[in-house]
């Protein structure tokens, strides 16, 4: 019995540990945002209750657009991927900051008090 115990907290500890890279390593310094719009909720998610996410990276060129966006996950799939793209493609940045893949998770969640 001990060492069920000890094997579980042992196991609840390792969870609870996290290691971060130095500070320098993979760090991606975010150009200064001057417009982020937010998406649309799809009206078929909306009507349906469907809450998700889209996790995705892109680049932001010099003029301060965004240039490229390349999706990753989307929860449930496929369904917020448009209207995520339609809004980053309005996003602007501060010029002459090109930065490439920059990583961004867009929840998608319905407002309570709006029903």
């Amino acid at each position: 019995m001990f060492r069920v115990i000890l094997i579980l907290i042992t196991l609840a500890l390792l969870g609870c540990s996290t290691s971060s890279p130095p500070a320098n390593q993979n760090a991606v310094e975010m150009p200064k945002a001057l417009r982020i719009d937010r998406p649309m909720y799809p009206y078929y998610a909306f009507k349906n209750h469907i809450e998700g996410h889209v996790k995705f990276v892109f680049d932001v060129d010099a003029e301060g657009k965004v240039s490229e966006m390349r999706i990753s996950e989307s929860t449930p799939d496929g369904l917020f991927n448009d209207t995520v793209i339609r809004a980053v493609n309005q996003w602007r940045f501060e010029k002459g900051h090109p930065t490439k893949n920059l990583p961004m998770n867009v929840v998608m969640r319905i407002n309570r008090n709006l029903e």
